[in-house]
């Protein structure tokens, strides 16, 4: 859980923050972020599957994540020295995908430890999504002022000394010697496709778009279309993440008692009706109200969401792993994408009407997919 919650904190600091530094500190235009972001975000993705697949072949835990840590650690050093676009395109992003990976290798750590000491996976996997959360309430106000307070090198220091701590931290914590049982690599280019495994993957996605969508959406919404206070933004993420950090330790024991699929659906639920009453708020109020509500979906969908994606593949827990955190990423760089486009074309408020259709999608797929559980996924080709 402390390694989880270090290279989230460290994650968290960084990845809010390039956008501001590429516009801000290298004074390039707006929409060159997206030479960056368009770079990291496919390396991530490759990264995140290849770091799958290698654990699922019995390489060591503790090799694949120093080869993530050591990335963290150089190219945070890097950008108290960046004073390009260019320097930051060739040699920074590059080193952001590998260390990308570091989440997943983490996660899939306490997969197979859990498993191995007869702990509750379930249990685990959530309270590690938990420091997840934990690291991102505090990563990202943390960087911002300590920009505004003094300057871009002085954080990137900082975050450089968070890598230096997690690299100590998974040196100690981790066997030398802990991998997955090692499994033979299939030769054949004609592997069988886990339609169990891809569909959870799709289920997830679409909660990742309405958060991304809502998220990238709400200051300029609440602000300038609403007409509510400057702060507002700020109180809303803060009302949501605190009920979200408190209902993952409940979303455990929920899906105990009625399914993983079935807190899906009722997150499902929530998430577009939280977003259709986003669009009516016209009081403070009515937006604390309604971001307890949005606490308490995307709690539920973090929660359990890895361990129902991990359930399609339990032989093999990296390669879910990557889907589940490709999964984050795609959505991530989807909805950031299409909340400009969308906004540009309409207006905030629509938006959040896409935001809540993608909840809706995801209702649908779980619907649609009832038949297919993990016990009787096939994979067929």
């Amino acid at each position: 859980m402390l390694l989880q919650f270090t290279k989230s904190l460290g994650a968290s600091a960084l990845i809010p923050l390039m956008s501001f530094f590429i516009v801000e500190g290298l004074g390039s235009k707006p929409w060159q972020v997206g030479l960056y972001t368009g770079l990291v975000m496919p390396l991530t993705l490759v990264a995140n599957r290849w770091a799958g697949e290698q654990l699922d072949h019995g390489f060591l835990v503790k090799r694949l994540l120093l080869i993530s840590i050591c990335a963290f650690i150089v190219l945070t050093a890097l950008l108290t020295q960046v004073s390009s676009l260019l320097m930051l395109v060739l040699l920074v992003a590059p080193l952001m995908g590998l260390a990308n990976m570091g989440s997943g290798t983490i996660f899939t750590y306490g997969r197979i430890y859990a498993e191995r000491n007869d702990l509750d996976v379930a249990r685990i996997n959530s309270w590690l999504r938990m420091t997840v959360s934990l690291a991102w309430m505090i990563g990202p106000a943390a960087s911002f002022t300590l920009v505004a307070q003094y300057g871009f090198s002085v954080t990137f220091f900082c975050a450089f000394v968070v890598g230096l701590v997690f690299l100590v931290l998974a040196w100690l914590s981790i066997p030398a010697d802990f991998r997955s049982n090692s499994k033979p690599k299939v030769k054949s280019k004609d592997e069988p496709v886990n339609w169990g495994l891809l569909i959870a993957g799709l289920t997830c996605l679409g909660f990742v778009v309405t958060n991304t969508l809502f998220v990238s959406a709400m200051p300029l919404f609440f602000v300038q279309e609403t007409g509510l206070p400057g702060s507002t933004p700020g109180l809303s993420l803060s009302v949501k993440c605190l009920v979200e950090v408190f209902v993952i330790f409940g979303s455990v024991r929920l899906a105990e008692r009625i399914g993983i699929r079935q807190v899906l659906v009722l997150a499902s639920v929530l998430a577009a009706t939280s977003m259709l009453l986003f669009t009516q708020v016209t009081e403070l109020w009515h937006v604390i109200a309604v971001s307890v509500m949005e606490g308490v979906y995307y709690g539920l969908f973090a929660g359990v969401s890895i361990s129902f994606v991990q359930s399609f593949a339990p032989d093999r827990p990296g390669r879910a792993t990557a889907i589940y955190m490709n999964s984050l990423f795609l959505g991530g760089m989807i909805g950031s994408v299409s909340m400009g486009i969308i906004a540009s074309a309409t207006d905030f408020k629509t938006v959040l009407y896409v935001a809540a259709c993608s909840s809706v999608v995801a209702l649908i797929v779980l619907m649609a997919t009832l038949r297919i559980q993990p016990g009787t996924a096939q994979e067929t080709t």
